[in-house]
């Protein structure tokens, strides 16, 4: 008896002292984004800061769709602005060249390789849009566009990581320029330079 006695305890033990095993859930990746831009504007200091005075980043693309097997192509904007202020700065960069017919967006390889392909835009440096180079338009306090042409326009992208999400697909980068950018009003054209400019910044795919 005794001994059926101590077999029922640690029966009991063993069943009420094993713990169970918790199943953690594999984490869930989230891209870290962060915003910044800094550089002199028509020797002005210029830092529009992620989250200070409503500033955000605004990444967009806009794309060209065509009948298959034409490629149509996509061109990539990141955008530092905020509804409080009308001081903005916008860099786009393209293009992009997929098959419609097959995707509604190019590829990520095919993405990261035109990323990577134009971390030096020289050939050509500039473009209007960003149809097939790069691109920057400044909106000053008053709200009027400048945007750069061709005139001294260098650029460099480093710094280059892609990373996803559940949210999309992103390239984080810093972007290095000086440029000069124009406006022109009826017969006159004037102009800003833009220099030592440092864009942190990300492109959605």
């Amino acid at each position: 008896m005794k001994k059926t006695i101590l077999l029922l305890a640690l029966g009991s033990f063993f069943l009420t002292g094993c713990p169970k095993h918790e199943i953690i859930p594999a984490p869930v990746p989230h891209v870290e984004l962060h915003s910044e831009f800094l550089g002199t504007i028509n020797g002005t200091s210029v830092e529009l800061t992620q989250n200070v005075s409503g500033y955000f980043l605004e990444a967009l693309k806009t794309k060209v769709i065509l009948n298959s097997p034409t490629p149509s192509y996509a061109i990539y904007s990141a955008e530092m602005k905020s509804a409080e202020s009308l001081v903005s700065i916008k860099i786009n960069l393209g293009s992009v060249y997929f098959d419609a017919g097959v995707s509604q967006d190019p590829s990520l390889d095919v993405w990261n390789s035109f990323i990577n392909a134009n971390a030096t835009p020289t050939d050509p440096a500039y473009t209007v849009g960003g149809m097939d180079g790069f691109e920057v338009v400044y909106r000053d306090g008053t709200g009027a566009i400048w945007t750069s042409d061709a005139t001294g326009t260098d650029v460099k992208f480093t710094n280059i990581v892609q990373e996803s999400d559940a949210t999309g697909d992103y390239s984080k980068f810093l972007c290095t320029f000086n440029c000069t950018v124009f406006r022109t009003v009826g017969p006159n054209t004037y102009s800003l330079p833009i220099t030592d400019a440092q864009f942190t910044a990300y492109f959605k795919r």
